[in-house]
């Protein structure tokens, strides 16, 4: 495999020099750059990115931590960090907590090994321990939250309105005449989803509509189970005539199940959940939820983090989104 040794043979400069290119030095000229890297082209030369961190101090790798990847607010927040980093000169290295606070605090110090030069980071289900993360902060590396934040103060974030999408969704759902509705509640000690629940409280107490009753249903991540307990919910209660779920995929869930017991969505039962997944616009019927501009948190966050990787005595900026409502056939 061709070496800076064969770049620096062919273009004649010196070895010193062509090092200088791919460690992007301000003394190398535009003519220079463009031989070495032309040379490098021809040569199929590929820099070692980790020994040039180690010369330079500089990794040019952000690191991305999120709960899972093969979830669609998740993915979609990815494609937005990587769209606006991919023009930057950074390299993005993806892990997974899996919500658990030891995966992510494992992900982390691999982070610092690789020294990379800035965080995004959205916290697991499991994290209450922030000692790591503050002991990243206090060492200088940039550090951008989304979605899901630690209680820590003085942090970059960027976050959605849960409270106010969740009070969209239920005040939707009164105002299509719903008298009788149950909250699927996602995890209370996950800010997002306790935010959530909150504004389906509020939505309902603030209703002008005084004979509103209203429930919220614990669910536990074991889908069967959950089925199981939605499926006797409506048992006991045969009035219900409307859902808010926490998420799209237990929305999903939910319409599913409400076709197995021959409950119509959404004559019988309105349905509302949270998201915006794709899918959701591929069900029959089509599920109203709310919108989390997923793609551009991801968007933000990342010019979030490349404005603080220039300037590093910044002071720290929060940005709240405001959540869609989108309404589609289940609720209609």
């Amino acid at each position: 495999m061709a070496g800076i040794k064969e770049i620096a043979k062919i273009t004649g400069l010196s070895l010193a020099t062509v090092s200088r290119v791919f460690n992007e030095s301000h003394l190398v000229s535009p003519k220079t750059r463009e031989k070495v890297l032309k040379a490098a082209e021809e040569l199929d030369y590929q820099p070692n990115i980790m020994a040039a961190a180690l010369r330079s101090g500089k990794s040019k790798i952000i690191g991305v931590i999120v709960p899972e990847v093969n979830n669609f607010f998740f993915s979609g927040i990815i494609n937005g960090i990587e769209k606006i980093v991919s023009d930057s000169g950074y390299n993005i290295i993806i892990s997974q907590s899996h919500e658990f606070q030891e995966k992510e605090n494992e992900a982390l110090n691999s982070f610092l090994k690789l020294k990379v030069e800035g965080i995004l980071i959205s916290i697991s289900k499991e994290t209450t321990d922030f000692s790591l993360i503050q002991k990243i902060i206090n060492s200088q590396v940039p550090v951008i939250f989304f979605d899901r934040i630690p209680n820590l103060k003085q942090i970059n974030s960027v976050t959605l309105d849960d409270y106010r999408g969740a009070f969209f969704a239920t005040e939707h759902l009164i105002n299509q005449d719903c008298k009788n509705i149950i909250h699927i509640a996602g995890d209370s000690k996950v800010s997002i989803f306790d935010e959530r629940r909150k504004g389906f409280i509020d939505a309902v107490s603030k209703s002008r509509h005084n004979t509103i009753k209203h429930s919220i249903l614990e669910l536990t991540t074991n889908v069967k189970i959950d089925l199981e307990v939605l499926q006797k919910a409506f048992k006991t209660n045969p009035n219900i005539d409307g859902i808010f779920a926490f998420g799209d995929e237990i929305g999903l869930h939910a319409l599913n199940l409400l076709k197995t017991m021959d409950i119509a969505v959404p004559e019988n039962v309105k349905l509302i959940a949270f998201g915006n997944a794709d899918f959701t616009n591929l069900t029959e019927p089509k599920i109203s939820t709310i919108d989390q501009q997923c793609s551009q948190m991801g968007e933000l966050a990342a010019n979030l983090l490349l404005k603080n990787l220039q300037d590093k005595k910044m002071e720290p900026e929060t940005t709240v989104l405001s959540p869609k409502l989108i309404v589609r056939d289940s609720t209609k």
